[in-house]
């Protein structure tokens, strides 16, 4: 099975003293939190704490993991870059009222909405939002 390698190219301004990255490689991304139960954060652009300032994150789970209901402050603007993820909407984690979105496809998490997540395969998400980001979690 052929792994899909994804570019992500974003528009930034870089300094003549040090250029700043501008493309990343799915299986290339600097992972700057690695989780126990192996999930993995990186903000590839921008600062998710500038309140009303872009930022481009990444998100990668490994195969069973479930991320908890949650709501985030901002709304986000997500694709699935490699694998699934099945996704579903409510205050309680129910993997029956889930939808399975495929690499290639978008959704969109809108500001204080109750959602979950997971996998039954690894799986990686880039995502957008506005700074000033913060994560409530409802369970």
């Amino acid at each position: 099975m052929k792994e899909l390698i994804f570019a992500i190219a974003v528009s930034v301004f870089a300094s003549a003293d040090a250029p700043e990255k501008r493309v990343w490689a799915a299986d290339q991304i600097e992972w700057q939190r690695i989780d126990k139960d192996g999930t993995k954060y990186a903000v590839l652009d921008g600062n998710r704490d500038e309140p009303g300032k872009p930022f481009t994150y990444a998100f990668w789970m490994p195969g069973g993991v479930w991320v908890k209901p949650h709501m985030h402050t901002q709304q986000a603007h997500v694709v699935v870059v490699k694998g699934s993820i099945k996704l579903g909407f409510g205050t309680k984690l129910d993997k029956s009222k889930t939808m399975e979105l495929n690499a290639g496809q978008f959704f969109l998490v809108r500001a204080g909405e109750a959602h979950f997540e997971g996998s039954d395969s690894e799986c990686l998400i880039i995502g957008t939002a506005l700074g000033g980001w913060k994560t409530k979690e409802l369970e």
